[in-house]
């Protein structure tokens, strides 16, 4: 197989539903022409696809709110912006204003947005779930020396696209560890079916790659190249890259056997997936969406856990109160 079928081939592995599915409910991100009767959802862009989440979401609420059916994603550029505009309930656009009454957003731009201030500062927003966490893998072969993130000093590393939220994690990561790494790195910048290729070439050495576990995309793209992968454990960075760039990087643990080739668990670094209203949404309806996404969990890669499950953890990020409905429903579920 060469690269040109290889990379078509993981597009159409993508495409089959080992990222989340393509929404069959309007995308609005085009011009900000919306129809009444749903909820329209803010995502930032991502070159991780993380507003692909948004897709799935948008098409659970459109087939299984009896309030929402005709439910809509809007992709915006600046993901920073989703609670600004969330909580205006509107955003301006060269189309005309648009609507905007739930939010997408992952942990550490949240924080961003906050500055790290807490839930006494949410603004009137509310958590209605946590969605499938995302996770900083850097991957490597398992034929591969390297065993730690100091050895790969010197190597050739794809740290992500550039302006990907990889690229920016794995600089964060590198920055809190140990400066002189990042500094001594032959980058690349390729997305994680070009940075398969590349590692199975042996052009680089290893790559970053922030977002869910996903066993059949890897397990599969790998299989095509006829290698294996191993995953780096880097748990006595995140204490510093908690300290440096604040408590929305968790530490995480990817179990042994998520992948098939993961012989041993690793821990790294997480950041919550958050899906935020406003507190006025009402409380019916916020039940139902945190309901219906519970529900049919498997639509989303690493949805593994009850979705309606927001205590992750002591070391868990959590800006917002939860919103009453999505409390009623917790409460029914443990009761």
């Amino acid at each position: 197989m060469n690269r040109r079928e290889f990379l078509a081939t993981a597009s159409g592995v993508a495409a089959a539903g080992f990222f989340p599915r393509v929404c069959r409910a309007h995308l609005g991100a085009h011009e900000g022409r919306f129809t009444t009767g749903g909820l329209t959802l803010i995502s930032g862009y991502c070159a991780e696809g993380h507003h692909l989440v948004g897709q799935a979401v948008v098409e659970l609420i459109s087939q299984h709110v009896s309030t929402a059916k005709r439910s809509q994603l809007t992709v915006i550029a600046n993901s920073a912006d989703t609670l600004k505009f969330l909580r205006a309930r509107h955003t301006d656009t060269p189309y005309g204003r648009f609507t905007v009454d739930l939010a997408l957003v992952e942990g550490d731009e949240a924080y961003g947005a906050l500055k790290g201030t807490g839930s006494r500062d949410a603004g009137g927003l509310g958590l209605l779930t946590l969605l499938p966490a995302q996770y900083l893998h850097i991957v490597t072969l398992g034929e591969s020396p390297i065993r730690s993130v100091g050895e790969l000093k010197g190597k050739t590393v794809s740290v992500g696209p550039a302006r990907s939220r990889s690229e920016k994690l794995m600089f964060r990561l590198l920055e809190a560890l140990d400066p002189s790494v990042g500094t001594s790195l032959q980058r690349a910048a390729l997305g994680l079916s070009e940075s398969m290729w590349a590692l199975a070439e042996k052009k680089i050495d290893a790559f970053a790659w922030h977002g869910p576990v996903s066993p059949a995309l890897f397990e599969h793209l790998a299989a095509l190249l006829k290698i294996r992968l191993a995953l780096l454990s880097y748990e006595e960075g995140v204490p510093k890259l908690r300290e440096k760039y604040g408590t929305a990087y968790s530490p995480a643990l990817i179990r042994q056997g998520a992948y098939a080739w993961l012989e041993k668990e690793v821990r790294v670094a997480g950041t919550q997936n958050l899906l935020i209203s406003r507190l006025d949404l009402p409380d019916q309806t916020a039940y139902e969406i945190v309901k219906t996404l519970n529900s049919h969990r498997d639509a989303f890669t690493g949805g593994d856990r009850r979705l309606s499950d927001i205590s992750a953890g002591p070391d868990t990020y959590m800006p917002f109160p939860v919103h009453p409905g999505a409390l009623k429903f917790r409460n029914e579920m443990q009761a």
